[in-house]
């Protein structure tokens, strides 16, 4: 085998890439993992956290954990949230989850992705089988067959391998280079996100209100604060955009009803529009998406990057051994199974936002009828939790 043929190519090495790359060199494969952007060394030391954080599931830090990922996660960064509570504007339709109703510790934990994706890096290093390609990129595929891949990166390098996996975000210019289609939309929505702190300690709980104008989450952070995801219809967003500290800390306060008395300071702010992305099909020939490639969900539930470890997760216990990569049916399989559980989960999503965020009078009563009851029924939330912590990951 020369230096440019290898079982596996994945273009991306985000959290989910780069999550694929160490569990498929695990299993004995050789790997080509192409990132476009050079590394660079984060500050772990820093005492300012990440705007971006994410919502780890307990099945996605299992997988982690089974990749030795998690381990390597500094202690006093991560939070652990016990418990979640969801409700809509002025207190109706509120349902509270625990994880003491589930004999667990936690529902989860919030963890800063830039640290994430240094641990991962980490363990990629250190692992046999994988070869980088960084700063690097896909520019051209010449041949998709079934055979195998034949593609160009921009640095001239040609790469043969069995499977390529696109793995490079929800813009993927590899799932563009192989053709495949997508479906996507705008929520006319921003996402603005900002770490702020407030009067009253977070509890390690998550919250998640849902406003006329969008969804809002307080999510506790290891150092006391709150990371928060104030997702906005596009005009409202530009006036908090625009808000001085001040202003933009008062309207955040009061938009959350206090819930942790006022919110006495901020970090920068960030923001981004919303939409969402589907693919018809995740594999063509040899070329398999995963990730935000493949799928994109609102950021409401906190899920996408779960749902790209349980694609990382199924693809490694289906391809188990180098002989795999002969097998198109495992490759469907992956497919069937994944686009499946991630339709599912969308749906699951999307029904959660349209429930609260209904307008219409004799709608919202039975939303809050239906949501009271779920609330006082214990063994219905202790099967949704369940069902969240073990499938929705």
């Amino acid at each position: 085998m020369s230096s440019t043929d290898f079982d596996i190519v994945i273009a991306g090495a985000g959290m989910v890439g780069a999550s694929a790359a160490k569990a498929l060199a695990s299993n004995g494969f050789r790997v080509a993992l192409v990132e476009a952007m050079p590394a660079r060394e984060i500050d772990s030391s820093s005492q300012n956290y990440d705007l971006r954080v994410s919502a780890i599931s307990p099945a996605s830090r299992a997988i982690l954990e089974g990749l030795g990922v998690w381990q390597q996660l500094q202690r006093e960064r991560v939070c652990y949230y016990e418990q979640m509570f969801i409700w809509h504007q002025h207190g109706q339709a509120s349902i509270a989850f625990d994880a003491v109703d589930l004999a667990r510790d936690n529902l989860g934990a919030i963890a800063e992705n830039r640290l994430l994706q240094q641990c991962l890096y980490r363990v990629c290093d250190k692992q046999a089988g994988i070869e980088w390609f960084m700063p690097d990129s896909v520019e051209e595929l010449l041949v998709n067959q079934a055979s195998g891949v034949e593609l160009r990166l921009a640095s001239g390098t040609y790469l043969n391998a069995g499977l390529l996996i696109a793995a490079d975000g929800r813009d993927s210019p590899t799932r563009k280079l192989a053709g495949i289609e997508v479906r996507k939309g705008r929520y006319q929505q921003t996402a603005i996100v900002a770490n702020v702190d407030t009067e009253l300690p977070h509890r390690h709980t998550a919250w998640q209100k849902f406003l006329a104008t969008g969804p809002l989450a307080f999510l506790p952070l290891a150092n006391g604060q709150s990371s928060i995801v104030w997702s906005c219809d596009d005009e409202f967003a530009q006036q908090i955009i625009a808000a001085d500290d001040a202003d933009f800390c008062a309207a955040l306060g009061e938009a959350f009803e206090y819930k942790l008395g006022a919110v006495t300071g901020s970090s920068a702010r960030m923001s981004f529009p919303l939409g969402w992305h589907s693919c018809e099909r995740w594999l063509k020939h040899r070329v398999l998406l995963i990730g935000d490639a493949a799928h994109g969900v609102h950021p409401l539930a906190g899920q996408g990057l779960n749902l790209g470890f349980s694609d990382v997760d199924l693809l490694a216990n289906l391809l188990t051994d180098r002989s795999d990569l002969t097998l198109q049916k495992q490759l469907r399989r992956y497919e069937r199974r994944r686009k499946s559980e991630t339709w599912l989960a969308t749906m699951g999503f999307s029904g959660l936002k349209w429930i609260y965020g209904l307008q219409q009078k004799p709608l919202t009563g039975l939303r809050n009828l239906g949501m009271r009851l779920v609330d006082q029924a214990p063994s219905l939330k202790r099967e949704i939790m369940r069902k969240a912590i073990q499938n929705l990951t």
